[in-house]
């Protein structure tokens, strides 16, 4: 019995992995921000998951979620299903729930709250919809192309934070969070153009896509809607 709980201590990790990354897939296949679900909630009266710990749970950072937060996404998966919008009064918000899909198992069956612990939690999986795929093999790296990428990334970071007014190098530590403790140091570097990354660097930072490019897409979807849109109180998870 030791041995089988100990297996499932040390499977938290992966299955809250998978966990966050089957709630980002479902958030872009259904078009949202991390706030869209957080403002349709407030315009049409229950609680949600807040943006804040949902951006926590989609880099599987979340620790052990509160039983009210399986809940809040089983209510939210409901809704859709049914198609609740409730009074709903932005067009915005509107034309974001109009066509979203609510999960279900691969058996075809609703996901409430008992499905969502499960899965979070590794005794049930992913559907298969939305299951990590294998890994693309990492493209060959030259010296070249790390410094081509290096360009990219900081080009998609700085013309980020133009959009919404800020100052890059005030935010670098924003998207620095995104990336492990180990690697933050040196994506400030890069970002903020004191060096580009080194060919034998990337070998570290591919995982089916470049971890930079996630990291910032991460830390963009973590902000506060571009137009200023509503900032009400955060329902913590």
């Amino acid at each position: 019995m030791g041995s089988m709980f100990q297996s499932y201590v040390d499977s938290q990790a992966a299955a809250r992995e998978d966990f966050g990354r089957m709630l980002r897939l479902w958030r872009e296949r259904n078009g949202w921000t991390q706030y869209t679900v957080e403002r349709w909630g407030r315009e049409a009266g229950f609680r949600t998951v807040s943006s804040g710990n949902i951006s926590m749970v989609e880099q599987g950072k979340a620790g052990d979620l509160r039983a009210q937060a399986h809940f809040q996404l089983a209510d939210v998966n409901r809704r859709i299903a049914e198609k609740d919008w409730g009074t709903v009064k932005s067009q915005e918000i509107r034309q974001a729930l109009a066509e979203a899909t609510a999960i279900r198992g691969d058996d075809g069956q609703l996901w409430g709250p008992t499905e969502f612990w499960s899965c979070y939690v590794g005794l049930l999986p992913v559907p298969q919809t939305y299951r990590r795929p294998d890994n693309e093999p990492m493209p060959e790296v030259s010296a070249d192309l790390a410094t081509e990428l290096s360009a990219q990334w900081r080009q998609q970071f700085t013309q980020e934070a133009s959009r919404r007014g800020l100052d890059p190098i005030e935010t670098l530590q924003g998207v620095a969070r995104q990336a492990p403790a180990a690697q933050r140091k040196t994506l400030r570097a890069v970002l903020a153009s004191f060096r580009d990354y080194e060919a034998g660097e990337l070998a570290e930072l591919w995982e089916g896509e470049w971890l930079p490019e996630r990291w910032i897409r991460l830390w963009s979807e973590g902000l506060e809607p571009a137009d200023g849109g509503e900032d009400g109180e955060a329902t913590t998870a």
